[in-house]
């Protein structure tokens, strides 16, 4: 029960953070690898996560459909195992880099201050590095789902 409750909080965190995708322009310029145009640790978390999301989402219908081989499904499902997991070490970390920025922004006298930047510092690299981890399982459940689009 556990999996599937993160598979649930992932894809609700994906469709909280979706709102702000509908504030863009139609004319709007396309960016065709949100990751790749990423320019901080916390829009390469935040497109990591969309990015996941709109891939799992494909990848489950891939799943549901009949003419899909069952090596195929059993290929995405090991994926999606192995990129959920990864996810939820993004989402985490997030989650701590945001509140150590809101500590520093909050800081007042130099001692809190200091403690703060290195709070903050720590959580950067934590991020940075959930980012880089997760970007193997992600590539690799996309390379999946983009062999077996047409089948």
């Amino acid at each position: 029960m556990s999996l599937r409750r993160g598979r649930v909080a992932a894809l609700c965190l994906a469709l909280v953070m979706a709102p702000a995708c509908t504030t863009l322009k139609n004319n709007a310029p396309k960016i065709d690898n949100p990751i790749a145009a990423a320019r901080t640790p916390e829009q390469t978390a935040y497109a990591l996560l969309h990015t996941y999301a709109a891939v799992l989402e494909e990848a489950a219908d891939l799943v549901a459909r009949a003419n899909v081989p069952i090596e195929a499904k059993r290929a995405i499902g090991a994926a999606e195992r192995a990129g959920t997991p990864s996810m939820d070490v993004v989402r985490i970390a997030m989650a701590a880099h945001l509140r150590a920025r809101a500590d520093y922004e909050s800081a007042k006298d130099r001692p809190s201050v200091e403690r703060a930047a290195a709070a903050l510092a720590i959580a950067a690299v934590r991020l940075e590095e959930a980012s880089r981890q997760a970007k193997a399982p992600l590539n690799e459940l996309q390379r999946l789902v983009s062999t077996y689009r047409g089948a």
